[in-house]
């Protein structure tokens, strides 16, 4: 993941973009966004499994001297929170005579600054929760969990609080927001798509030596790119039979819950997801969509002043249907063929719910540029 350099200016201009109350992007073409279809076939990260919740009131500083063999001292935590530098500091180098424990210590540390440093990134991106060190205790009961689907939702709630004019900066995996604009986007994308390696997650194209893609660095220039980009310029569907075939058999694991409304849990953060509203990344017709799934008073919630909160029962019916979530998949809709008609009833009812243009300035040069692709097609 060091290999790919997150281009700020990119990730600003799809926030503009972001409705919190839909966990979609309003995109000239209609309303696409994130999936756990996305997660799974972009990071090969399970999107299936028990939901990432547990005691946010723990005695970390006990847990750590359990599980990493080392205890911080007061100066070197803040209530759950470590600095990665404590970490690759205690944790540099393994020994060859080290024996079977301390390699899985060595592990849990390595996992626990992938964790703060990719998967969960605060705002910072140089502190991790060892909120999430209880779950590495064992390695098997680890792998049960839905850490896709946490990944995803811890996401959805950074780029909900960074549509506030307030907030300056934005934490969560935007290196998967911004793999998941270049595969969809063509216009945004690096000039040259890498080819896909095969027997590993599509997302490891981007990531290897001499992709360093940065681009421009103008906000302007991607505000201006998708004010303007046309219909047939979003690729809905960018995963075809060619490229599933390719990918090792985790990126597939749970695929039912690619097309479920569900809510995605990380502790006390619940932000539910929507396919019902992309129902064309899927291939299928969209119709006029339902009233947004997120139960507004569950937005907001945060840990302070709740870290002794029983999270499990007070999310209970939110973990019951995450673990009947097979029960809540949208798939039986028909085909999409071709694009969606600009006056289908969708259509119709989207643009009298979405501002169409961020920069009204662009309104006229994307006016002349359908004038001239009708003229072409007429």
């Amino acid at each position: 993941m060091g290999y790919l350099k997150i281009n700020a200016s990119l990730i600003s201009a799809l926030i503009e973009r972001w409705r919190p109350e839909t966990h979609t992007f309003h995109m000239r073409c209609g309303e696409c966004t994130i999936t756990l279809q996305d997660v799974s076939v972009l990071l090969g990260i399970s999107v299936d499994g028990l939901p990432l919740i547990g005691p946010t009131n723990l005695d970390w500083a006990d847990l750590c001297e359990e599980l990493l063999g080392v205890r911080p001292q007061e100066d070197e935590i803040r209530g759950s929170v470590v600095k990665l530098s404590w970490l690759a500091h205690h944790f540099a180098q393994i020994n060859n005579d080290d024996d079977e424990e301390q390699v899985r210590r060595f592990a849990r540390a390595w996992i626990l600054r992938f964790i703060g440093g990719v998967l969960f990134v605060d705002k910072s991106s140089n502190k991790v929760s060892l909120r999430y060190l209880q779950f590495l205790r064992d390695f098997e009961e680890c792998g049960r969990y839905a850490w896709g689907a946490a990944v995803l939702g811890f996401l959805y709630r950074e780029m909900c609080n960074a549509t506030d004019y307030k907030t300056k900066s934005i934490g969560g995996m935007c290196i998967l927001l911004q793999m998941w604009a270049w595969e969809r986007c063509p216009t945004l994308a690096p000039k040259r798509t890498p080819s896909q390696v095969e027997n590993t997650p599509l997302g490891h194209r981007w990531l290897r030596r001499g992709n360093q893609h940065i681009g421009n660095d103008d906000v302007r220039v991607f505000r201006r790119k998708l004010d303007i980009m046309k219909r047939h310029e979003f690729v809905w569907e960018p995963y075809p039979s060619t490229v599933i075939s390719l990918l090792p058999p985790v990126c597939l694991v749970g695929s039912l819950a690619w097309y479920a409304v569900v809510p995605l849990i990380c502790f006390q953060v619940i932000e539910w997801h929507q396919p019902d509203r992309v129902l064309r990344q899927f291939g299928m017709q969209q119709p006029i969509p339902e009233s947004p799934s997120q139960p507004l008073n569950i937005h907001g919630i945060t840990l302070k002043g709740k870290h002794d909160e029983n999270w499990g029962q007070l999310f209970a019916p939110m973990i019951d249907q995450w673990n009947n979530r097979h029960a809540f998949r949208v798939d039986a809709y028909p085909r999409q063929e071709g694009l969606l008609s600009f006056n289908s009833d969708y259509m119709v009812w989207y643009r009298r719910k979405t501002k169409m243009f961020v920069d009204p300035a662009n309104a006229k040069t994307a006016t002349l540029v359908f004038l001239n692709f009708f003229q072409i097609l007429t």
